[in-house]
């Protein structure tokens, strides 16, 4: 695996991870070059609401109930998308491909499509994201403080937010319960 690309992979925060903005969270890597990482917090809801956020985002009404959720600690009132299907030729939403047709966007076009029930099949709103500076995430991998999984389509849309951490670790044979961090040891 190549630590300095981890775009469209899951990073499993290990059970001694103790910084509140990360403990027990899957983080799906958007983005990943020489420059920095981007990621959304996948199993973390902030709001069970998007209603309170209407007026935010210059949206008079939802025909759709959906909850928002804390994408990481970065830009916290700035929205993100995680959706599927991704279109190519769609050029409406100005997305990032994530892997196969997951993609993210910030667009408020999106955003509005889904409220009014036109919004493509299956999409999760966040607010905020998770970044890291150059060389700053491969740092914490080396430290042991992350496990690195393969993104799962089924994970994302399909799993209960609250089982997500154990299923992500699941797909990599590692059970949490068990898990025994030996960072820095030789």
């Amino acid at each position: 695996m190549d630590i300095n690309n981890l775009s469209g992979k899951f990073l499993i925060a290990v059970p001694g991870l103790d910084d509140p903005n990360f403990s027990r969270t899957v983080v799906l890597i958007c983005e990943h070059t020489k420059e920095g990482a981007f990621g959304l917090i996948i199993n973390r809801i902030l709001m069970n609401s998007f209603t309170p956020l209407l007026e935010a985002f210059a949206i008079k009404s939802s025909v759709i109930e959906l909850p928002v959720y804390y994408g990481g600690p970065v830009k916290s009132d700035q929205g993100y998308v995680l959706y599927s299907p991704f279109n190519e030729r769609d050029e409406r939403y100005a997305s990032i491909r994530v892997s196969g047709d997951i993609a993210v966007t910030a667009s408020r076009e999106i955003l509005y499509d889904i409220t009014q029930g036109r919004g493509p099949q299956r999409f999760m709103f966040t607010l905020g994201f998770s970044g890291w500076a150059a060389n700053q995430l491969e740092e914490e991998l080396m430290s042991d403080s992350w496990l690195v999984a393969p993104l799962d389509f089924n994970t994302i849309f399909n799993v209960p937010v609250n089982e997500r951490w154990r299923c992500a670790a699941d797909s990599i044979g590692i059970d949490l319960d068990r898990f025994i961090n030996r960072s820095g040891m030789a």
